[in-house]
């Protein structure tokens, strides 16, 4: 039979890989895959698609859901890579969004724990939307505990393939992955007899969530991941993480 320490380290060596657009701010069901990554790989070399989470997310207000939206440049009649888009700072965006901020959850339990970081990433100048985006979820990604994935960019992997599919096979591949986490709704279009070929095993990822505690009235889901972190604090994780 294995020894502890044997087990220990065979399945340390086991390798879990998301690969994720970058959104502004994320929900929680992205920092739980980030949680489960041991390489997390942010897609900033695909498409911007405009009006998306690439740009902007929802926060809970006392009139109902508030959207943050990062005002960005438009270039190309077919659209740029998230990873060259330039944000328009010629609009008071940095100010609009944390003053809405500060308007929704002053008063939230937790806000004075977090208060700093976020008015100090508000004040820094951003040129550009991906660099916003990984920034932020690297280290909310922190400031929910989560501190043993790696982070990398995809862009950095000079990886393509025409084939949807196979290209991210091919990234799996390219860092030793094990097996590839994604959500359910990658069904639509996943080519399920590719990774059959391959090492790496494909598993899909949408699990439900407990409701958490909240300002302004019945819960809502699909909220920026800043709502839960002002609500619950140290407590987040358990509405991220753990089992029902």
């Amino acid at each position: 039979m294995f020894s502890q320490r044997i087990l220990k380290e065979c399945l340390s060596s086991y390798m879990n890989v998301v690969i994720m657009q970058p959104f502004y701010l994320f929900l929680r069901k992205h920092f739980h895959q980030v949680k489960r990554a041991d390489l997390y790989i942010f897609m900033d070399d695909t498409q911007f698609v405009k009006n998306s989470h690439h740009n902007r997310n929802r926060i809970k207000s006392q009139n109902g859901l508030l959207w943050l939206t990062v005002p960005v440049y438009h270039k190309g009649k077919f659209g740029q890579r998230i990873m060259d888009v330039e944000i328009d700072n010629n609009k008071n965006w940095r100010q609009k969004h944390w003053q809405s901020i500060k308007m929704c959850y002053s008063k939230a339990p937790y806000f004075k724990c977090y208060e700093d970081f976020f008015e100090n990433v508000y004040q820094k100048d951003w040129d550009n939307l991906a660099n916003l985006n990984i920034y932020l979820i690297e280290n909310i990604s922190k400031l929910l505990g989560i501190d043993d994935t790696e982070f990398k960019k995809l862009s950095e992997l000079n990886i393509d393939n025409d084939n949807p599919t196979q290209r991210l096979i091919d990234i799996c591949e390219s860092v030793g992955a094990d097996r590839y986490i994604i959500g359910t709704r990658a069904k639509d279009y996943m080519e399920e007899w590719r990774w059959k070929k391959t090492n790496v095993e494909l598993e899909y990822f949408e699990p439900e969530y407990f409701p958490y505690p909240q300002l302004w009235g019945e819960f809502q889901e699909h909220c920026a991941i800043i709502d839960l972190l002002f609500n619950c604090g140290e407590k987040s994780g358990e509405y991220i993480w753990r089992k029902s």
